[in-house]
């Protein structure tokens, strides 16, 4: 059995255990007052708040004195960059196949995108599995296939899917706040969560999940807000973007768990 590092996040990786920040990006880019010591005894008190609201042990309220002390920027600053079309597509039907065969443990890692560890894989939900970081630091199933892939033209587009962030979609209408280049003009019906990007001038939809509800989108925006705060102790350029794409399994799992609870609050015989 994998190790819990959470009791209220207990499908997340190894990044929900704590570890100090490189105090060099502190200076260049708050300059504030507080020496190394100081600052990363003040990153692992912000840790432990953080591990308790997961787990519904303390208030959200205790996290925001943390954002300003440790200079977070409680704003959503957004990646300006345009998506740049793709000449091929690249089905999840293949990066499903990708993580087959370079993830020893890849039907396992489904959980971190599920948050349910009871239940096969989908092949949107293995797709979504190629994006994370299952191979050692900043070492994807996408990154080892794309070394060997002599068909280049589905590398490229491996690199436009990259650049997309993750998104709870609702009949193609986006829910979460995007740039709006980012934004597909229009999806496929239903409740999902997917990364939109472009084939010639169409739009498509990679490592797509299917959900049975649409989440509430205050918790959910909420739970992405922290994750976003997380990133900025280690890098504080960090974009909103940028949090959808590196933690892009809080993305689903968050949207996954949300839509759960849509559907056991609406109870059996609702009708809905």
């Amino acid at each position: 059995m994998p190790t819990i590092l959470n009791a209220g996040d207990p499908s997340a990786g190894d990044e929900s255990g704590f570890r100090p920040s490189d105090p060099a990006n502190y200076a260049e880019f708050v300059g504030g007052p507080l020496a190394a010591r100081e600052l990363h005894a003040m990153e692992r008190a912000f840790h432990e708040v953080v591990q308790a609201w997961l787990a519904g042990e303390g208030p959200f309220e205790a996290l925001l004195p943390f954002v300003d002390l440790l200079v977070l920027d409680p704003f959503e600053h957004h990646d300006k960059r345009p998506i740049l079309p793709a000449d091929v597509p690249l089905p999840d039907s293949v990066l499903a196949d990708i993580v087959e065969d370079e993830v020893p443990d890849g039907g396992v890692l489904v959980e971190r995108i599920t948050g349910d560890p009871y239940r096969m894989g989908t092949v949107g939900e293995m797709a979504a599995v190629a994006w994370l970081e299952t191979l050692g630091k900043n070492r994807r199933a996408v990154d080892a296939w794309a070394d060997d892939e002599r068909d280049r033209a589905l590398v490229r587009t491996m690199n436009r899917i990259d650049r997309a962030p993750p998104c709870l979609y609702v009949d193609g209408v986006a829910q979460l706040p995007l740039n709006r280049k980012m934004i597909p003009a229009c999806g496929p019906p239903g409740v999902y969560v997917a990364r939109g990007y472009l084939v010639g001038t169409e739009w498509a939809f990679s490592s797509k999940v299917d959900l049975p509800a649409v989440p509430e989108a205050a918790p959910l925006l909420r739970r992405l807000r922290v994750e976003l705060w997380r990133l900025r102790v280690f890098e504080r350029r960090c974009t909103w973007e940028d949090c959808l794409r590196q933690r892009s399994d809080v993305v689903y799992r968050a949207a996954s768990e949300g839509a759960r609870l849509k559907v056991a609050l609406r109870g059996p015989n609702s009708g809905a």
